[in-house]
Formats: structure tokens, C-alpha cells, sequence
């Protein structure tokens, strides 16, 4: 049993069902309060020096608030595929899980805040690091860009991956502790499958290199004019009853013992 299990086992009754419906109300709570100019992004960010030197413990949540667009059409879409990704998650590992899932992200976000207290940290590659575990667990799910062209999630789950490389090494410090964060979460979860996976793959290479050295020995080899059966296909072989010696059908009938 993993310790994953182990904690299910203990705390599994404190798993919150459909978490995702909260993520996304937190997220709609915070579209409608900076949509009617209640608040402004600059109070939902946040920095680890905001949160130490001026006391607003409130931005430990408020920057889970913030929304990717305040684009209505924009933020149906990405609700719903939002809702459809932690839902199908929630489904196959079970409610505990996917909290603890998304716990994890949300703990090792936050930290970051305060390795670089005045870094801002986003909740983009936080919530991204989710699209990353339903592409990982429904690779042959397809989405449609454009809806027209349909793309396996996978393909985009590796543009994504290799966006957030690029960033890793381009953006600025709170992206980059972000990005550390979520990639860190998303080992947590998937590191231990991806490292037996690969001991798997150098296992079937190994095997795979060894029998087609196995096929390319040869079977029978001619003890008189060291011909074998993989250097011409049409040669016959005996094998002298006497001594026990293969010979090609020329020399079969004409060797010395």
C-alpha cells in the first residue's frame, strides 16, 4: 500500500466531493467582483512581502480568484473544460486524491511566495498543472482547437509542458517559481509511474536487442567450410550421426572423423 492510500485510508472521510465546482466558484467570485470595479487585480495577487510585512493574509486565497479573461464566451469555455478535467479525475482516482492533488498544488504554489517574497505568483500554471494530470491519465481524449480540428490532449499536454520549459528558463522570477511548483506537484503524483515506465521501456529494448541477436546467430554451421544457414538460405545441413558434427550437404558425405 502507498502512502497516498495509507493517508486515504485515515483521512479519506475529509475529502470534499465535486472540489472542482469550488474552484470554479472561487473563480467566479472573483470575475464578478472585479467586473463590477468592487476590486482590482492588485488586491488578489499574491507576494510573499504583502502577506508577511503588511499582514494580507487574505491574498493566501484571493489570488486563487483571479480569473484567466474576463471574457464571458472565453470564461464559459474554460470553465467548462475545467469542470470536465477535474471531473473525470475526481472519477478515476476517487474524491481523496484529487484534493490531495490539488492540496499539494495549492501548498507548494503558496511557498513560493515566500522563497521570493516579492515575486508575484499566479495560480495559471497551479490550475494548468490539472489540464497536465487529464492529459497524463486521457491521452486519446480529444479536444477540438477551433472547434474543428480535433487534437489529442496528449500532443497539447507536451506543448505544454514545453511552454512551461521555455518559461522555466525566460519568465520572470514568479512565473518561474510557479511553474517550479506546479511541475513539482505534477511529480509528486505522476514521477514514481514515469520513472517505472521508462525501467519498463530499457527492459523491452534490452529484450528486444538480445533476440534479434539471437536471430542473427546462426543455427547451423558447416564444420568443414564454416558455411551457415544465414549465409545462404538454400544450403541443407546433416548432422553426422557419428560424431555428432554439422555439415553442409557437400561435405556430409566426405569428412574424416
Amino acid at each position: 500500500m502507498d502512502l497516498i492510500s495509507k493517508l486515504e485510508k485515515r483521512f479519506g472521510s475529509w475529502a470534499i466531493p465535486n472540489l472542482t465546482i469550488y474552484l470554479i466558484g472561487i473563480q467566479l467570485l472573483g470575475v464578478a467582483l472585479l467586473m463590477s470595479g468592487r476590486a482590482v487585480l492588485t488586491d488578489f495577487i499574491l507576494y510573499g512581502s504583502g502577506v508577511v510585512d503588511l499582514g494580507q493574509w487574505w491574498r493566501l486565497l484571493s489570488f486563487m480568484m483571479i480569473p484567466k479573461t474576463l471574457s464571458p464566451i472565453w470564461l464559459f469555455f474554460a470553465f467548462y473544460i475545467f469542470y470536465l478535467m477535474g471531473n473525470a479525475l475526481e472519477e478515476r482516482w476517487g474524491a481523496f486524491r484529487f484534493n490531495l492533488f490539488v492540496l499539494c498544488g495549492y501548498l507548494l504554489t503558496v511557498a513560493m511566495a515566500f522563497v521570493n517574497p516579492g515575486a508575484i505568483i499566479t495560480n495559471i500554471f497551479f490550475l494548468g498543472c490539472v489540464f497536465l494530470a487529464f492529459a497524463t491519465l486521457f491521452p486519446h481524449f480529444e479536444l477540438r482547437l477551433f472547434f474543428i480540428l480535433p487534437v489529442k490532449v496528449k500532443w497539447l499536454g507536451w506543448l505544454t509542458i514545453a511552454s512551461y520549459l521555455i518559461l522555466l528558463f525566460s519568465g520572470d522570477p514568479g512565473t518561474r517559481l510557479s511553474i517550479v511548483a506546479a511541475l513539482g506537484n505534477y511529480l509528486l503524483f505522476f514521477g514514481k509511474a514515469f520513472f517505472n515506465g521508462f525501467k519498463a521501456e530499457k527492459r523491452r529494448q534490452s529484450f528486444v536487442a538480445e533476440t534479434r541477436k539471437v536471430e542473427r546467430q546462426a543455427l547451423h554451421v558447416c564444420a568443414t567450410c564454416g558455411v551457415t544457414d544465414q549465409d545462404d538460405a538454400s544450403v541443407h545441413f546433416r548432422y553426422c550421426s557419428t560424431c555428432g558434427k554439422c555439415f553442409c550437404t557437400e561435405h556430409i558425405g566426405n569428412h574424416n572423423h
